[in-house]
């Protein structure tokens, strides 16, 4: 968020002052608020209310070095400036040494003033920013950073630590669900390039023809619609890292040009002629066999030899049920401040169930299923109840509560509901919970239900959500 009309505070005991400097700042968009009094302006001021506070210093009662003081146990983020009399410049630079931001005597100059408020309000924007990417920064490391104490995750771990601070080509192999990419974003993170760009491809979400345009980038005019240059992945990530994730879903044409590119470390826009060099270091991620694949003709012999450097396997999450109490933790934590929630564990039975599962969806779904049972529990602990039907033990209880949600429809029609509008009510019901799950956000939204973030969007246009 960029405040664009800033909220800024004026205090000082002539009103005279108070209303030339409100009329010259609100002329440029600022919302201004005026107290003739220090003690006035500290029942004014709350956390986060204004961006920048204007002040004089010599006034009754209590200065505004003092005022600055209280103001900031108040409000630390908020940013000062001091006014001064004509002559007062020594206590000023006290007051900027202190803590102020700027200061202006008066008589003020009107162009200088608005110069010195615009530059505070632009000094609040990157401090805020700064913080905001900060917190991003933390709350993407919480939640992505690797789980597990079995002794593959602490394996797998090892060889993050044993691969990063050096650029050989890693592949990581695993099934889907198991945190490849964490392993990818973990390496990046301790590597000498962590401050370089790290970019990712989907290698099976794209198909061939976009896949090559994604990776080497383009010439203006190279085909019908290629309206302006584009930089490839590769290029993107020059000096840093690429993530070739599922891998082993890439065409066999253009796994020759990547070949290429770990060969001699440049690459050729689609429609250009000029090679173009880059430093990048490779990482590949696939659920699939690669050995097979060869065996079957459907990927390079010679690309498996160039990335399979250094192979790190990532065990399923049911071999290696250590893992699953403190992955449970940590996702009950991320899904309590998604729903706002005080969640503080799961039942014994409720556990039981989760431990005695295979998951076959790994390590994702086990966090879809804290995350949906989060939306719907009504107590402080996941219960049995709370868990998906294709959890609960034994099979009588899965059947039990199927049949409890049919006798439900079943009722609403008996009593009068089309089975079209109950279950577009059902639909709509589940769609607000997921939605709200994932604090709105539709592409995570969208993964949970399983379907495509397009189809997200008509439900919930057809649902008036």
């Amino acid at each position: 968020m960029t405040f664009k009309n800033h909220n800024i505070l004026i205090v000082d005991d002539e009103k005279a002052i108070l209303f030339s400097l409100k009329a010259a700042l609100a002329k440029e968009g600022y919302r201004i608020k005026t107290c003739d009094t220090p003690e006035e302006a500290l029942k004014t001021v709350e956390p986060g209310v204004f961006q920048v506070i204007i002040s004089d210093y010599n006034m009754p009662g209590m200065n505004g070095m003092e005022l600055m003081e209280k103001i900031r146990q108040i409000d630390k983020e908020a940013v000062f400036i001091l006014m001064t009399a004509y002559g007062s410049e020594k206590l000023a630079i006290e007051a900027v040494k202190a803590g102020a931001y700027d200061y202006f005597s008066k008589p003020f100059d009107i162009d200088e003033m608005r110069l010195i408020v615009a530059k505070a309000c632009e000094r609040f924007n990157l401090a805020y920013e700064k913080k905001n990417l900060q917190e991003r920064l933390q709350k993407e490391q919480e939640e992505n950073r690797l789980i597990g104490v079995s002794e593959q995750m602490e394996r797998v771990k090892n060889m993050i630590s044993t691969v990063a601070k050096s650029d050989i080509t890693v592949l990581i192999q695993g099934e889907s669900g198991t945190g490849k990419e964490l392993v990818a974003d973990a390496i990046q993170r301790q590597s000498l390039r962590a401050s370089g760009p790290y970019v990712a491809l989907n290698c099976a979400a794209l198909p061939e023809n976009l896949i090559e345009s994604e990776l080497f980038g383009y010439e203006k005019g190279a085909f019908t619609g290629a309206n302006t240059t584009k930089r490839g992945k590769f290029e993107l990530a020059n000096r840093g890292t690429i993530l070739l994730d599922e891998i082993g879903d890439m065409a066999l044409a253009t796994q020759a040009k990547v070949l290429r590119v770990i060969q001699e470390k440049e690459v050729e826009r689609l429609g250009g002629s000029k090679p173009i060099k880059v430093d990048v270091r490779i990482l590949a991620a696939t659920h699939k066999n690669l050995k097979q694949l060869i065996e079957q003709g459907l990927f390079r012999e010679d690309l498996f030899y160039r990335i399979n450097v250094v192979n790190i396997p990532v065990a399923p999450l049911r071999e290696r049920k250590a893992d699953l109490k403190p992955l449970i933790e940590h996702f009950i934590a991320i899904a309590s401040k998604k729903t706002n929630k005080n969640i503080k564990g799961v039942s014994e039975k409720a556990m039981e169930i989760l431990e005695n599962y295979d998951w076959p969806g790994n390590v994702r779904q086990l966090q879809n299923i804290i995350e949906g049972a989060a939306v719907f529990m009504k107590d402080d602990i996941i219960e049995v109840s709370n868990l998906p039907p294709e959890l609960r033990k034994p099979q009588g209880e899965e059947e039990t509560g199927e049949r409890n949600a049919c006798s439900e429809i079943i009722e609403r029609i008996k009593g009068g509901e089309a089975l079209d509008a109950v279950l577009s009510d059902l639909e709509k019901q589940v769609i607000e919970a997921a939605l709200k799950a994932n604090d709105s956000n539709q592409s995570k939204t969208a993964e949970m239900l399983g379907i495509k973030r397009g189809t997200l969007q008509y439900k919930m246009k057809n649902h008036n959500l």
